[in-house]
């Protein structure tokens, strides 16, 4: 034993050194995702935190503006319209598409004939983009040949001007939102539904349980992990998206009576080029899609119900 200090070992020494030389592997496996992540992802997320404190219209310099954006975006009395219509959004489409869902999801996982054609029936809207979407409900929302208000009019309703009414654009663009999300919550809650174990099935209909008491004590507490997922991702997506339906079936109007929170933030960036402030608009977005979240995480203890 060596006096006037502990001798490092050299297992230490010899994995130390294969440390340093493994960082060149590690270097060359994750450089290009690492790459990726800062260019397209971490270097936006700061350049666009410090330019939401800035002014800056691309064609002159950038100048700083302190918190003026956020003091502007509290005092706009267009923020606080397109809001409300957001929310309107959300409660409309949000508890419709889960419960839909789950619906369709329930009888797909019967054996019923046909199954392999309804399936790629619900699942069509997953495959197609959002533009397309729009495209073919604004065909079926026009006034003189569309197929909505052609059947309406057989019925005996009178045509309807769909999305050039203020208070039928927003039911209009709901039906088509919970349309387009639908089939992704279908497929969640067909694995969920299938990973329900039959026994349970078996001992509740033992116990005279009906098909209505077996959905309530058992089938949705052990779904209910995957209602919260959908819940949250739904939530999000509500907030945060839409904008590719709505910019292309009315582009917020009339009267701004469907301009959702997104496609103000992408008229104040690209159309009027106030960066600064479409800056702010973002990272608002940001802080409530947060709190949101959060509020969700802490509400879930109380339902979701984990094997």
């Amino acid at each position: 034993m060596q006096s006037g200090g502990a001798v490092a070992s050299p297992y230490r020494l010899t994995a130390s050194r294969r440390r340093w030389r493994d960082i060149p592997w590690v270097l060359l496996f994750l450089g290009p995702n690492l790459l990726l992540f800062l260019v397209f992802t971490a270097i936006p997320i700061v350049f666009g935190l410090a330019l939401s404190f800035s002014k800056w219209n691309i064609v002159q310099p950038m100048t700083f503006a302190g918190l003026g954006n956020y003091r502007q975006l509290l005092a706009d009395p267009l923020t606080w319209k397109t809001v409300k219509i957001t929310l309107y959004y959300t409660i409309g489409v949000v508890p419709t598409a889960l419960a839909l869902s789950l619906f369709f999801a329930i009888l797909l996982n019967q054996r019923i004939r046909l199954l392999g054609l309804w399936r790629g029936i619900f699942f069509l809207p997953m495959v197609t983009s959002g533009v397309a979407i729009a495209l073919v409900w604004k065909w079926l929302y026009a006034y003189q040949f569309g197929a909505v208000n052609s059947l309406i009019a057989f019925v005996g309703i009178s045509r309807q001007n769909w999305l050039f009414d203020q208070k039928l654009v927003m039911p209009a663009i709901i039906v088509v939102a919970i349309w387009a999300a639908m089939p992704v919550h279908i497929i969640f809650y067909l694995a969920g539904l299938q990973g329900v174990p039959r026994e349970l099935y078996e001992a509740a209909d033992i116990d005279g349980a009906g098909r209505w008491q077996q959905f309530l004590n058992v089938t949705w507490p052990l779904i209910t992990p995957t209602t919260f997922f959908l819940l949250i991702i739904t939530l999000i997506g509500s907030f945060t998206g839409g904008f590719d339906i709505v910019w292309n079936l009315t582009q917020g109007g009339p009267l701004d009576s469907s301009n959702l929170f997104v496609v103000q933030l992408y008229r104040t960036a690209f159309v009027y080029f106030q960066m600064g402030y479409a800056s702010a608009m973002a990272y608002g977005l940001f802080l409530a899609v947060l709190v949101v979240t959060i509020i969700q995480w802490r509400a879930q203890r109380r339902w979701v119900h984990y094997n």
